[in-house]
């Protein structure tokens, strides 16, 4: 078996982590061998982390202190990959990179892939890895990379994320929800980056709709949730019922997708939603929302199911998607089958894997020294940036003879 070394930038629950243990996974039947490590300050405090996802994959999972330094961070990696035999490392990510350039990977003497499922690539990511995107928007315009780019969309377990209705109706019980009345779900980090916009516009959705026969299902924790059950509670007492209901983090959501009748979501999330034969509304992080439909499809999936459009009416567009979709179950039926069929033809997870495995296979024919070597000029710039970079931020913190004066953010 060829040893990978993954490192993850964090152990929350999160569509790329979530990703990253799924694809070793399926990787264990294409003769990889995964080991992934990620730093132990991510973890939550209290409920589920990635090591829940992990542990069920059977998928080794461990965790490091978080180095101060790209210095530190080097020679970190270069003993886990030392510990566990690594061939190959893989990076999600792209913070952590030139930590692995300069550590395990250094002269070309380990290959390196890296996997950016952000919606861009930093113009400093290192050159010389194999470089795999998630959006086919980034790899259309890094089409002209000298190293290349391999789009592999998160993907979705097609055998595990599929619809059943046991799983539906056991998450609905356990969570009180009452019986007849739609459920509009949505499974997402409850973090004010990127998420909880459209968390908040979707419950002031429910409160102008008003009772039209459907709840609103918010899965997920983070650091905006107490804001967001705030709002959730003003709108429940203004109808006086749960028109907003939080279930919390789920380690294992399948039982809310499936007993969902309508998913919004972005990302892995919506990916998720389509695979369970749900109708979809996408939502983007600043405030604009659009129903996956044949005619939308392509434009949806080509940006990963996210979009920085923002929207002054965003509650409006909201509700002008869903109103068609609560008012009538045959639309809901025929979206639902198009959702499945597509993600079974746009993300499954073996065929992804299959994606992983040529990278591999490539990068352990043809990656080395001369490849690494590539790196020095991009390195050489970086430093230069860097330099002149500490020396703006210490000159706008000094005045006269060495006098320290305030900054906005109070320094470092």
């Amino acid at each position: 078996m060829t040893k990978v070394l993954v490192q993850l930038n964090n152990l929350a629950l999160g569509g790329t982590q979530i990703n990253a243990v799924d694809m070793a996974w399926a990787l264990t039947a294409r003769g990889y061998d995964s080991v992934l490590a990620g730093p132990v300050d991510t973890l939550p405090r209290n409920g589920p982390s990635l090591f829940d996802i992990a542990a069920e994959r059977g998928v080794p999972l461990e965790t490091f202190e978080r180095p101060r330094s790209t210095r530190a961070g080097a020679a970190a990696m270069s003993r886990l990959a030392e510990r566990h035999g690594a061939d190959i490392v893989h990076i999600y990510g792209s913070w952590t990179a030139r930590a692995a350039l300069w550590g395990p990977c250094l002269l070309g003497r380990r290959p390196l892939a890296l996997t950016i499922y952000e919606m861009a690539v930093d113009p400093g990511t290192p050159r010389s890895p194999a470089l795999v995107v998630g959006t086919r928007y980034l790899a259309e315009d890094l089409a002209g990379r000298a190293e290349g780019v391999e789009l592999i969309s998160p993907p979705v377990d097609l055998d595990r994320d599929a619809p059943s209705g046991t799983a539906g109706r056991a998450f609905a019980q356990h969570h009180g929800l009452e019986q007849g009345r739609l459920k509009i779900v949505t499974v997402t980090r409850l973090d004010e980056s990127m998420k909880s916009l459209s968390v908040n516009l979707a419950i002031d959705a429910m409160d102008r709709m008003g009772d039209v026969g459907a709840d609103l299902v918010i899965v997920g924790t983070g650091d905006a949730e107490a804001g967001i059950r705030a709002r959730a509670a003003q709108v429940n007492a203004r109808h006086g019922r749960p028109l907003v209901v939080l279930t919390g983090p789920m380690s294992d959501p399948r039982g809310a997708y499936d007993a969902a009748d309508v998913v919004v979501g972005m990302g892995g999330s919506a990916a998720r939603g389509l695979a369970f034969a749900k109708p979809l509304v996408v939502t983007g992080e600043f405030g604009w929302f659009k129903t996956f439909t044949p005619a939308t499809s392509d434009g949806l999936f080509r940006n990963s199911f996210w979009s920085d459009e923002a929207r002054t009416d965003a509650v409006e567009q909201l509700i002008e998607c869903l109103r068609p979709l609560l008012a009538d179950a045959g639309l809901r039926e025929s979206l639902g089958a198009f959702s499945r069929d597509f993600a079974t033809a746009s993300f499954g997870l073996q065929a992804m894997a299959d994606r992983q495995a040529a990278v591999y296979e490539r990068l352990l024919r043809h990656y080395g020294p001369r490849a690494w070597s590539r790196e020095l000029p991009l390195e050489a710039a970086n430093v230069v940036r860097g330099a002149r970079d500490r020396l703006v931020r210490m000159r706008s913190r000094t005045t006269g003879h060495g006098r320290r004066v305030a900054t906005m953010g109070g320094g470092n």
